[in-house]
């Protein structure tokens, strides 16, 4: 008993899909118009504020190594809520809170970014540097709450170290966008209408190689395993 084998041809498959290209512009249609839906509530545009603060050594080189390395081992200190709490004093917004802020709070360090090496770096030259980043809808608040809770990270480390080595270092300025919530819902629609794209073009391929009907004469033949008797060649008036 003969079968054909299943076979991609390539030209064919790109007839297929130029052949139902309104199939597939009406399913990538359709997928474009379910991702709007899906990103209808874009939400909102984000700003990021940026205060940071600083170890140096203001009486001895001891008290700022001992400030950097303080630092560096109790980064989360910074992220604490008992930090978030005073920034929130701080401020003194009865629409903000300690939950917050500590939600809105990010934290990094010159020392852990630059790795091991810059790590020692930092510490011979007795100078660190911790970064506060603020990010909320409104650039002002961002600014706000970067600058309290930099302010309460200085008097915490002052109440653990017993000295006051740890300071600021440039206040926060009024936040820069750091997410804009329409290019990104646009980007969500577009990814979608890809994804359909996609799968209207691969059920077109998949239809076209798992079709039966005999085409050419080597289909016919079952790859020339059959001997052709003739050929009724196309006749055209």
């Amino acid at each position: 008993m003969f079968s054909n084998e299943i076979e991609i041809d390539v030209f064919r498959c790109m007839k297929a899909l130029f052949k139902r290209k309104g199939f597939i512009a009406l399913i990538t249609l359709l997928f474009f118009i379910i991702g709007i839906g899906l990103t209808l509530d874009a939400g909102e545009d984000k700003y990021t504020s940026v205060a940071t603060v600083y170890a140096a050594a203001s009486e001895s080189y001891s008290e700022a190594t001992n400030a950097v390395t303080a630092m560096n081992a109790y980064l989360n200190v910074a992220t604490s809520y008992k930090v978030s709490q005073r920034a929130a004093l701080i401020m003194g917004r009865s629409d903000m809170d300690a939950a917050d802020i500590q939600s809105a709070i990010s934290v990094s360090s010159s020392a852990k970014t630059n790795g091991t090496s810059s790590s020692s770096s930092f510490m011979n030259s007795s100078a660190t540097i911790i970064s506060f980043y603020a990010t909320t809808s409104d650039p002002e608040l961002s600014r706000e709450i970067a600058d309290a809770v930099a302010d309460s990270y200085v008097i915490e480390m002052a109440n653990i170290l017993k000295f006051d080595a740890v300071k600021n270092l440039d206040s926060a300025g009024p936040g820069e966008l750091s997410f804009n919530a329409d290019k990104e819902a646009w980007k969500d629609r577009i990814k979608v209408m890809l994804v359909g794209f996609v799968l209207a073009c691969a059920l077109v391929v998949v239809c076209e190689v798992f079709d039966t009907k005999v085409r050419t004469i080597r289909e016919a033949t079952i790859k020339e395993q059959i001997p052709i008797i003739g050929i009724i060649p196309d006749y055209k008036d």
